[in-house]
């Protein structure tokens, strides 16, 4: 395994040839993360179907989601929340600010767009109201409108706990030589920031998308009600009048988004940097 110093050094030399791929190639491989940490959530979602402990639960869907980042690590794809990372080659003056804020803005756009993609393509499988008596698409009712009620605060607090993890596991995943070490190195801290509730600009991209679906879905029935949609989904209606494009966009997804910036680019990439720029320069 690298050094610290070393894996900071790897992490600055990686973040810039990203940043510096064409603009297409950022495009394709954005789409690709995008659509990657969509299926981890669906893993995550087949995989807790019917765990009522909460505890288990939670473990059990953290290990499954992290099956996305690893398609993303793996394959090369390029995803917000670890870009943030970049900002390692920006401080070692490799990468100009510029270039760094129009890589995220294409990476975040993209990732967007394949999150979205496969929110549609699920749905459109038949899996989440098909299978378990629909019990998946009722599960991302719920949480589509707990996410979209979070207040201000706590919603880029979790952001920034979030991506602590997430930029920790991409760290480790390039400081370990083996395949094991960068899989089991990515397990355990995904797991531990699913299990514990943080929240995830690109994973919400996906769950949000199809909470919305699932709540265009039930309401479309005959005689459905926003009451009766708030029951299925076990949420009230207060919680799901806040499921809409506002609550998605201005509500979370700007706040995650803040808190995944600072979780990644300050707690990990500022300070790794900054703490080991003296081994790092020899």
């Amino acid at each position: 395994m690298l050094s610290p110093a070393e894996a900071a050094k790897a992490v600055s030399s990686g973040s810039g040839h990203k940043a510096n791929m064409p603009t297409l190639s950022i495009i394709m491989l954005a789409i690709m993360a995008g659509g990657s940490i969509a299926l981890g959530d669906i893993f995550w979602a087949h995989s807790t179907v019917g765990i009522e402990t909460p505890g288990v639960k939670n473990f059990v869907g953290g290990v499954a989601f992290s099956t996305g980042l690893m398609m993303v690590v793996f394959f090369g794809g390029h995803l917000f929340t670890s870009s943030m990372l970049t900002g390692v080659t920006t401080l070692e003056h490799k990468l100009p600010f510029g270039k760094m804020a129009s890589y995220w803005s294409i990476v975040f756009l993209f990732n967007f767009v394949g999150a979205v993609i496969i929110a549609f393509m699920y749905y459109k499988s038949g899996l989440p109201a098909g299978k378990y008596e629909g019990a998946i698409l009722k599960h991302f009712i719920g949480l589509g409108a707990a996410k979209t009620s979070l207040g201000f605060e706590e919603a880029f607090i979790r952001g920034i706990f979030c991506n602590v993890f997430v930029c920790m596991a991409v760290w480790i995943a390039i400081a370990a030589k083996d395949t094991a070490g960068k899989i089991w190195g990515m397990v355990f801290l995904i797991a531990a920031f699913v299990g514990s509730g943080y929240e995830h600009c690109v994973a919400n991209m996906f769950i949000i998308t199809e909470a919305l679906i699932a709540k265009a879905h039930y309401l479309g029935m005959d005689g459905a009600t926003l009451d009766s949609v708030a029951h299925l989904g076990h949420t009230t209606v207060e919680k799901l009048n806040n499921l809409n494009i506002k609550g998605f966009l201005v509500t979370n997804l700007v706040p995650v988004t803040l808190g995944n910036i600072v979780g990644g680019l300050f707690f990990v990439g500022v300070v790794g940097f900054m703490s080991h720029r003296p081994d790092m320069k020899e």
